[in-house]
């Protein structure tokens, strides 16, 4: 018999892009600060409930009602490791001790191998809550507890949604279905198969932030995905950056002109601290002594001046830094990456040799990677350098900054084998295995071994 397989999904963030819809009616448990709310006879809890469809990677709440979250009994669930399983690995951080406290826990199509949780949320729960009581009972809302200590961890923190990964029968869009069905008369069988296999939703595990206080944050590989307006990376121990801004290719818009340079020189020698990446007259460090010959512009001009710049065929982002981190920019938190050139790849790092500099022990050599991909029209976001990841590693933000300000659920994020999923010092290392495939017995053989 064949060994457990690790499932290896490839650049799996961008599988979401095609994804029609995922089904998720489980409850949402963590709404408003993370807090719960109980009532009714029979100890049921009210939790908010937000339907969610993905659409081109887009996550629309097609409505939010509350709905009844009943306690039930815990069943017991063994891990049968011949069936398809996900391992999840704990890592604690300690800074200056030897060895980081590990604890593993196994996922199985029933949930939770030996949870404690007894509510009849079908999602692996994660928070630092392991219980609380209500009318004499004891309610357990975790499956897995990050300490009650840790105040950086919410309550009900994140979850893990893993029905899809086994899923044993496929599942297509019904408005894609009642497509093929017309079209059954039309195509070759074989055609429809393709095309049917082709829009099945990927039986993958998914991680989604409930709107905790500080995040859920999954670890950028050294090959290139996608970069989008609004997320936020961090770096280091303390330092963190967004895309606040951008822009890209659109063969229709205006190409650089005398204005163009006239809007750049604004934004370039405003006293608003920024550096500009990309372009001729690119400046490394942020000179202090022209700040008199400097002008003087509102954020919402320069803002204005943005808006115009991208009339013109050059793709760009705006990044924002903050944190410890700003000691090793000199104070320049404001950074624009031009793709004046296409196909243009910076850096960010601790050595001189990178577009952003950060002088910081916890900032690798080559920290970061950041282009433009010319060929498919996007910027695009990797870890380290070509051959070597960086230390501390760069880390995604799942909720974007409308979903932080709002407080609600971020978007299911696809895994991969050996994902890594970070919640304040804690490291959740994820594995993802399929069943064993069974030989199919010879009967003629097993009659001739007998005899």
């Amino acid at each position: 018999m064949q060994g457990l397989i690790p499932l290896d999904f490839g650049e799996s963030s961008e599988r979401l892009d095609g994804i029609s819809s995922i089904s998720n009616n489980s409850s949402v448990m963590a709404h408003h600060g993370n807090e719960f709310s109980f009532q009714g006879n029979n100890i049921q809890a009210s939790m908010p409930q937000i339907n969610r469809t993905i659409k081109n990677g887009i996550a629309f709440n097609m409505n939010e009602q509350y709905t009844t979250l009943g306690i039930q009994e815990v069943k017991e669930n063994k891990l049968n490791k011949k069936e398809a399983y996900v391992k999840i690995t704990v890592i604690k951080n300690m800074v200056g001790l030897e060895s980081n406290q590990k604890k593993e826990y196994y996922i199985n199509n029933q949930g939770l191998v030996e949870t404690k949780k007894n509510t009849n949320q079908k999602d692996i729960m994660i928070g630092r809550q392991e219980k609380f009581e209500l009318q004499g009972q004891s309610i357990y809302p975790n499956d897995i507890v990050l300490t009650e200590q840790e105040r950086l961890i919410s309550r009900i923190h994140c979850k893990l949604i893993c029905k899809d990964f086994f899923r044993k029968e496929s599942y297509i869009n019904p408005l894609y279905k009642n497509t093929l069905g017309y079209l059954k008369n039309k195509l070759p069988h074989f055609v429809l198969i393709k095309i049917e296999k082709f829009l099945e939703d990927p039986k993958e595990c998914y991680v989604q932030d409930v709107g905790s206080v500080f995040g859920t944050y999954i670890r950028v590989d050294k090959k290139y995905q996608k970069l989008r307006k609004s997320h936020q990376y961090s770096i280091g121990t303390d330092t963190t950056f967004q895309i606040q801004d951008c822009h890209i290719q659109d063969k229709n818009l205006k190409s650089p002109d005398e204005n163009f340079d006239f809007m750049m020189d604004q934004i370039r020698n405003n006293s608003f601290k920024c550096n500009i990446h990309g372009l001729s007259f690119e400046q490394k460090q942020f000179d202090t002594q022209t700040t008199q010959q400097q002008l003087e512009k509102s954020p919402m001009e320069i803002a204005f001046i943005l808006q115009n710049l991208k009339q013109y065929n050059v793709p760009f982002i705006q990044l924002v830094f903050s944190g410890s981190g700003l000691q090793g920019l000199q104070g320049c938190y404001l950074h624009y990456l031009f793709a004046k050139d296409y196909n243009s790849e910076f850096s960010i790092g601790r050595c001189s040799e990178n577009n952003i500099r950060i002088n910081s022990n916890t900032i690798s050599r080559k920290q970061t990677r950041i282009r433009f991909n010319e060929r498919e029209n996007k910027w695009e976001i990797a870890d380290g350098s070509q051959d070597r990841e960086s230390a501390n590693g760069t880390w995604l933000q799942l909720s974007t900054i409308e979903e932080r300000d709002q407080k609600i659920e971020s978007q299911p994020h696809p895994l991969k084998h050996l994902s890594e999923i970070k919640i304040n010092d804690y490291i959740l290392k994820v594995e993802l295995f399929e069943a064993r495939k069974q030989k199919k017995i010879n009967t003629k053989q097993c009659q001739q071994d007998f005899n």
